[in-house]
Parts: structure tokens; sequence; C-alpha cells
């Protein structure tokens, strides 16, 4: 990149070596234009290597090109690696409510059935507060709003 490099005056070969316009200014090197010095797929040589380094500049970056996905005996293509957090949470979501489904209806208590039995409970006792003289907070609040609005609660 064009401007001052911060380099003495002595290593003003280096960008003579690379055909870089330079000029000195305040005792130390800048440099004139933008220069390219390498492109992609080009080999860098000595001269170029010290260049960039005095520089600081690391033109270099190394990453994974995935081609195929070996599991298990199967191959899939790389896509189905790309999944995004929206996906996962959504599967993972599904997962959890059909192992709940699956207790709920083994009859099975657990961590994942608790809730829902829970609430088909409180569903129950309120259905009796509703026909019965045995009431709690809750249970008077549900009944003020339904007789206020019965339309709103019918089945």
């Amino acid at each position: 990149p064009a401007g001052n490099t911060g380099m003495e005056p002595t290593k003003t070969s280096f960008f003579q070596a690379l055909n870089i316009t330079t000029k000195i200014t305040k005792g130390t090197v800048e440099i004139i234009s933008d220069v390219t010095l390498l492109k992609e797929g080009d080999k860098v040589g000595n001269s170029e290597a010290a260049l960039l380094q005095m520089l600081g500049i690391k033109p270099f970056s190394y990453g994974l090109a995935i081609n195929v996905v070996y599991d298990d005996g199967e191959i899939f293509e790389p896509s189905v690696l790309e999944i995004s957090d929206e996906v996962l949470a959504a599967k993972f979501a599904t997962g959890v409510a059909e192992a709940a489904a699956l207790s709920l209806g083994a009859n099975q208590l657990n961590d994942l059935s608790m809730p829902h039995l829970m609430a088909d409970a409180y569903k129950n006792m309120l259905a009796i507060a509703m026909e019965t003289a045995f009431s709690w907070p809750l249970a008077d609040q549900f009944k003020t709003a339904l007789a206020k609005r019965p339309r709103c609660f019918r089945c």
C-alpha cells in the first residue's frame, strides 16, 4: 500500500529490486503508489517474502476444502455440513417433543413428561373447581373470566 513504511533509507534496495517507486520523506522510505506485488497463484520469491515481512504483510491464508463427507460407509456432499443454528435448534426441539410424546404414550414419568402431566393435572383440577365449590385464587380468577365471557371458553 502507498504511504510511509517507517523504514530507514538503507532499505530502498528491496523496493528497487521489485520495481516499486519510493521516495525518502523525513528520513524514512515512502511508497508513492499502491503496487500489486503478488497475485493469487504466484510463487513467492525471496525478495518478495523479505519485503512483505519487513512491511508486516502476511499474504497467506490456509484452509480446508471439503470434497466429500464419509460417515459409517456412506459418502455425502459437503452441503450436509451447512446447518444453520436455527435448523439445529428446530431439529433439537423436534427430538425433545418426540421424546416427550413417547414418554407420555408409554406412561413413563421423567423430565420430559412431567411438565405435560402437571399441566394436565392442573387442567383437571381447574375443571373440578369450575363445577364445585372447591377453589383457590387462580381458579377464582378463571371463574370470574369465564363468567364475563362464556363464549370464549366453549369447547
